[in-house]
């Protein structure tokens, strides 16, 4: 049984929404397990926060509801999105407009919890006996949804490309 042929042999968004979904993958766990953010108090005690310590703390502190939010939308929508994307990408079939829309609802999430830590370290740099600066984590966790969000663009520009051709066909 012959398959069908993409319009694009490297897939829907081409090669570089391959390559940017793959970058993507790859960043994330840096950016999920490296410290995201670093305090100092009275210029002598200094921590580091990744998002899995952020979460933990906020297991061990009973705060359960924001734990479960936190994992929901940052351990699990990035994945999720790139894993929807990348069958978007690899397929060969018509897709279904219904999971184009949920790249894009995921999509609205990507880089929450960036805006989230940003907050934090302006909140603890307003104190004058506290700091806060970025640490490589968030870097690597904003620049993956980044090239998520890149990615996404490309494959939906291009799926949409092949709908119109098909409808005027």
């Amino acid at each position: 049984m012959a398959r069908s042929v993409p319009a694009d042999r490297h897939g829907a968004g081409g090669a570089l929404a391959r390559g940017l979904i793959a970058l993507a993958a790859f960043l994330f766990p840096l950016g999920v397990m490296l410290p995201m953010m670093e305090t100092r108090r009275l210029l002598l005690w200094k921590d580091s926060y990744s998002l899995l310590d952020t979460i933990a703390a906020l297991w061990a502190s009973d705060e359960v509801a924001l734990a479960v939010l936190i994992t929901l939308f940052s351990l699990v929508t990035p994945p999720a999105k790139a894993l929807v994307l990348l069958r978007l990408h690899l397929a060969d079939d018509p897709v279904s407009p219904g999971l184009l829309a949920w790249v894009e609802r995921l999509g609205k999430w990507s880089l929450t919890d960036v805006l989230v830590v940003a907050v934090a370290m302006v909140m603890w740099s307003s104190s004058g006996l506290a700091s806060a600066a970025s640490q490589p984590g968030l870097w690597f966790f904003a620049a993956s949804g980044v090239l998520l969000m890149l990615a996404s663009g490309r494959v939906s520009r291009d799926l949409l490309r092949r709908v119109d051709s098909d409808e005027e066909g």
